[in-house]
């Protein structure tokens, strides 16, 4: 199984497309991902994380939990097999709430096969992934909640990836059943609608000993189909596509044994420019997404020393929905941009860190409030104390922390909010609590 503390590199950089690590003789092993959040907004309430762009400094994030359960099968002639089972549970605690009950999910239900350490093909329900930005909690190059299967492939330095899946989200946008007059029952329940996303993509690197370079391409379809209104009229609803590119430019070792730095750009158009499991909103007058178009420009890195480092990571992203209004609030430019320096003591244990982060908008329409150009800014400060039994690098886990957030939202960032809504009124934000944050032979984090 891979090392709990060697999160920075190998397997962070070379991502789905290294060879799966599995235990020689087979078997049963377990891996987890999770973090538990407590705290107050100084005012008597629970905390928030507020935002004015698509992914937010992760700094106050909900309680989660992810338990990975891998089997090993014995190797016969060269080819080893291996089951992967993650259950995820998501949500507050039974502790804080008081209710027997939690949103739980299954991230990862697959079998792959590895031959000879130079292929490998997998089938089942994945969480398929690249590399991450880890302050911003994204996957920037691609991030596939995908049910169908891929392949793998690996000579020296050379990697070949690819995958094809399917979803149908439980949305009248791609399903909808409808309770019809039926002559023997009285009624009966249709499925008047039905339209699987296909999602085909391929992924060629090389990896060097200290560097990496990536290129991704990835294809959408969504298929037609016939949607009853609440009228009983029919409304048509069309065929659609869209596509990717993208491309991923690594390095670690650099600044020191445990020290990265990724690179990232993505180019989408159409279907591929909303997340894969949102319903597609602002389509064209021909109920289509083809004008719609993202491109995303991401970084991550970090550095440790002896008595210290640093993790900063940052995401430029420009949006425009496919409706073709050039004055859409909705469409326009966006950037994030954190960096998390710590010093550190008692062989590392215990930290020090400061978490400095910025987001803004710049909307290409006006406000709908103050009717007149903004731009959505916040400012946030989070000062803690970090003990990490694992020592002293950024990416060793368990972490236990105290954290104080302070973040300042403008009047721009306050307008998202209803007039009615209290927190318009509040410039600032606060955060006071702890939280827990571990991963260990994790799908999510290796």
């Amino acid at each position: 199984m891979r090392a709990v503390a060697s999160l920075a590199l190998a397997g962070a950089l070379a991502g789905p497309l290294a060879p799966a690590a599995r235990g020689d003789e087979g078997g049963l092993s377990v891996g987890s991902y999770g973090r538990v959040v407590i705290g107050t907004d100084l005012r008597g309430g629970t905390p928030e994380q507020p935002r004015v762009v698509a992914h937010p400094p992760r700094v106050v994030e909900g309680s989660y939990l992810e338990l990975d359960l891998y089997y090993d099968f014995d190797a016969v002639d060269g080819l080893a097999a291996r089951a992967v089972i993650t259950p995820a549970v998501a949500g507050e605690p039974f502790h804080f709430t008081g209710q027997f009950d939690a949103a739980i999910a299954l991230r990862n239900a697959y079998v792959e096969a590895t031959l000879r350490d130079v292929a490998a093909v997998w089938v089942g329900s994945r969480n398929y992934r690249g590399d991450d930005i880890y302050l911003l909690d994204v996957w920037p190059l691609r991030d596939y909640n995908a049910i169908g299967g891929g392949a793998r492939w690996w000579r020296g330095p050379w990697r070949l990836s690819g995958h094809v899946g399917a979803h149908r989200l439980l949305d009248p946008f791609q399903h909808q059943l409808v309770e019809v007059p039926d002559p023997v029952v009285g009624s009966a329940t249709i499925e008047q609608l039905d339209r699987q996303r296909l999602v085909a993509s391929v992924t060629p690197a090389y990896v060097g000993a200290r560097y990496k370079a990536e290129l991704h391409a990835d294809v959408h379809a969504l298929g037609a189909g016939r949607r009853r209104r609440s009228d009983n009229t029919i409304e048509e609803l069309p065929d659609d596509t869209g596509w990717s590119v993208g491309a991923q430019v690594g390095t670690w070792g650099v600044a020191g044994a445990s020290s990265h730095a990724n690179l990232f750009v993505r180019y989408a158009r159409g279907l591929a420019a909303y997340d894969e499991l949102d319903v597609p909103a602002g389509l064209g007058p021909d109920k289509r997404a083809r004008g719609a178009s993202e491109l995303a420009l991401g970084l991550s890195a970090h550095a440790d020393a002896a008595y210290g480092g640093a993790i900063a990571g940052a995401l430029v992203r420009r949006f425009v929905d496919a409706d073709g209004n050039a004055d859409d609030n909705d469409d326009g430019w966006e950037a994030v941009a954190d960096v998390r320096p710590y010093a550190a003591w008692f062989r590392g244990s215990l930290q020090v860190a400061a978490d400095l982060s910025v987001q803004r908008r710049w909307p290409r329409g006006v406000s709908p409030v103050r009717l007149e150009p903004v731009t959505p800014t916040i400012l946030a400060v989070a000062p803690m104390i970090i003990l990490s039994p694992a020592g002293a690098r950024a990416f060793a886990r368990p972490h236990l922390r105290l954290v104080y957030r302070a973040a300042h939202l403008d009047a721009g960032a306050r307008d998202q909010y209803p007039v009615e809504d209290p927190r318009r009124r509040r410039a600032w934000v606060h955060f006071l609590g702890l939280q827990a944050e571990w991963w260990f032979h994790s799908s999510s984090y290796p």
